[in-house]
């Protein structure tokens, strides 16, 4: 089957008469538009950007960037698009990298009339394959079929956004054989730790998934899908038994502990009869996921259980800050673990309660943050994070207070051994060093630390936390300022500048100079 489309080409070769001829052998009725000239590599790339097009017909030897270099380019940035040679040279040993590159044609100087219609005919048909494939009914069906469980999450999304629900908004998912008029509904929303490794985290939202339908597989319906703030389900059923769905819970957040550490967080909304009250309980169930973080709180955590009871702020008292502070940092072993047991003890009065520990983690927050500060310690390096972070972790009090009272000895212990250098002294070494040797073209983050003597983590955290960069953007950003310097200030020619600012290749130091600058290096000398 022909397509009425037109596919759009640029010419680039360095010889006008060579692209003149080209242009003037395409006939205007054949399926091909030129929409551009240019006349070596670099110009090509720039007008690639711009027109976007089908194909690309380039000569193999150009000034600045040849044929190969720009077909490298083409074909990492762009790998659409089509791309031919033309050459004047018997030049077989560019055929395997010809291959290597997808070239699907090879067309010699002097090119005829007759080779470039055979060539554009069969490109042609290749390409008109290629973009009805795309609109190929039959593979539109089995795609539709294939992505239906994001069309039915796309459908379920879309309900956040609406204020009222209408009978027609529900009846659009009948397209897909939902039927969300019938029955009792309840809905939870499951927050999986964000801060856990992505892969695994998308392992347990599968395992998650499987687990709900088999525990659920007596119900009507059960639906799911993934939102900004959680994994949401639905249990739809004739009845809901809500001790039922306690105890199916429960036994999921336990089969989820054999699977993985990575923390969840399940809430529930109450059950409700009418699904166009989606946007009440989904609130239900969000509020309840928003008391996640205060004490004795479960993994699951219900709306009818937050919602009966009276939340309070959890906070120390001035003498007890006062204690604590000076126990932890004159006091004996026994006299540290008599203090936490006796906290322990003073909030177990407040059960009846919703207890929002925020104030409180505050309060230990300061108090430990001086503690180590006296010690000339980093609590961030003695916890490997954030403390306010690592005590929001906890939902008991025990478990808070064992990890506190380790700490304590953690960072006296810290202050006995510690010997090591100052960050910004390392971070100073390191910078001295990059404007020593920046012109190093084998400069490395590796031979960087292995001369400091310190880790590659420790070096890049130094960098993104005193400098807010890494240590890639920096050498790049050291290199370009001392090019700029060299084009406006020198008279070398700009092969040696990249060769002096550690660039060994000069058509990629001016293809790294134009991202950096906007210009290229010849533009940005001529501009005083």
């Amino acid at each position: 089957m022909k397509m009425n489309k037109n596919y759009t080409i640029i010419i680039v070769d360095d010889e006008e008469e060579v692209k003149n001829r080209i242009v003037s052998k395409i006939p205007t009725d054949i399926g091909f538009e030129i929409v551009g000239l240019a006349s070596n590599g670099y110009d090509a790339l720039e007008l690639i950007e711009r027109v976007r097009p089908n194909v690309v017909i380039t000569d193999i030897r150009m000034p600045f960037i040849d044929g190969i270099q720009l077909s490298k380019i083409i074909r990492r940035e762009y790998p659409k698009t089509k791309i031919a040679f033309i050459s004047g040279y018997d030049e077989f040993s560019y055929a395997k990298e010809a291959i290597e590159l997808d070239v699907i044609s090879y067309l010699s100087k002097p090119i005829t009339e007759k080779e470039v219609l055979s060539f554009l005919t069969k490109l042609k048909a290749k390409l008109d394959e290629e973009f009805q494939t795309l609109f190929n009914q039959e593979r539109l069906d089995k795609m539709y079929k294939s992505n239906l469980p994001a069309l039915i999450e796309n459908q379920f999304n879309s309900l956040l956004h609406l204020s009222t629900i209408t009978d027609s908004d529900l009846g659009r998912f009948k397209v897909f054989n939902i039927d969300l008029s019938v029955g009792q509904f309840l809905l939870g929303i499951i927050e999986i730790d964000h801060d856990a490794d992505f892969s695994k985290i998308e392992q347990l939202r599968i395992f998650l998934l499987n687990v709900l339908k088999e525990k659920f597989s007596d119900c009507l319906d059960m639906h799911y899908f993934n939102t900004g703030y959680g994994l949401v389900f639905i249990i739809n059923n004739e009845t809901i038994d809500m001790e039922e769905v306690e105890s199916c819970l429960y036994e999921i957040v336990l089969t989820k502990k054999e699977f993985s550490d990575i923390k969840i967080k399940i809430g529930v909304s109450d059950i409700f009869d009418d699904f166009k009250s989606f946007t009440q309980y989904i609130n239900q169930a969000k509020k309840a996921l928003s008391y996640s973080n205060y004490l004795n709180m479960g993994t699951v955590i219900y709306y009818k259980d937050i919602s009966s009871k009276k939340s309070i702020h959890l906070q120390l008292s001035r003498e007890e800050i006062n204690e604590i502070s000076h126990v932890i940092k004159f006091g004996s072993e026994k006299e540290i673990h008599d203090l936490f047991e006796n906290l322990i003890k003073n909030n177990s009065l407040h059960q009846e309660y919703l207890l929002n520990k925020q104030y409180y983690i505050v309060n230990l927050t300061h108090i430990f943050i001086e503690f180590a500060s006296s010690l000339h310690v980093e609590i961030q390096e003695m916890i490997e994070g954030d403390i306010v972070e690592k005590l929001s972790g906890y939902h008991h009090l025990s478990e808070m207070f064992t990890f506190l009272e380790k700490l304590v000895f953690d960072i006296r212990d810290a202050n006995i051994q510690k010997s090591q250098t100052r960050a910004n002294d390392i971070l100073e070494e390191a910078i001295f060093y990059l404007n020593s040797h920046y012109s190093d073209a084998n400069l490395s983050m590796e031979a960087l630390c292995e001369t400091l003597g310190v880790s590659i983590s420790y070096l890049s955290t130094m960098f993104k936390k005193v400098l807010d960069t890494s240590f890639g953007k920096y050498l790049i950003n050291l290199r370009m300022e001392k090019a700029k310097e060299l084009l406006r200030f020198s008279n070398m020619k700009i092969y040696e500048i990249a060769t002096n600012v550690g660039y060994n290749d000069v058509y990629y130091f001016s293809y790294s100079f134009k991202k950096y600058s906007g210009q290229s290096p010849k533009e940005y000398r001529n501009v005083k």
